[in-house]
């Protein structure tokens, strides 16, 4: 793990969320084996744009990379989908998330009755 703490974690991180490779390729526009060459050390160098992306993804700080202890940053349960949602919903200026959020809710609770 000493050598290669960036791929160790975003290996657990992603692991921790039950997301597979093939789901974390797709939410961070990243392909799968480049993922995988990044969480076995193979890929030595990772630009910042691509720490980025996957961050973004798992929902959890570029930083959290690098910590040596994982337990550090704790990261919520929540699935891709789920966290899909979120991202989407972020880039959205406040009034426009707020609007889908309540149509959404809406929606849901309609089709819970």
């Amino acid at each position: 793990m000493e050598e290669n703490i960036l791929g160790h974690n975003i290996s657990h991180e992603r692991k921790q969320q039950n997301m597979t490779q093939e789901q974390l390729a797709e939410f961070s526009d990243l392909t799968v084996n480049y993922l995988s060459n990044i969480e076995r050390g193979i890929a030595k160098k990772v630009s910042a744009d691509s720490l980025y992306r996957i961050a973004k993804a798992l929902n959890v700080s570029m930083e959290s990379f690098f910590l040596k202890d994982e337990t550090t940053e704790q990261s919520i349960e929540v699935g891709p989908y789920h966290r899909q949602l979120d991202n989407y919903l972020s880039s959205l200026d406040i009034d426009k998330a707020e609007a889908i959020c309540k149509h959404l809710l809406q929606v849901l609770k309609l089709s819970s009755k």
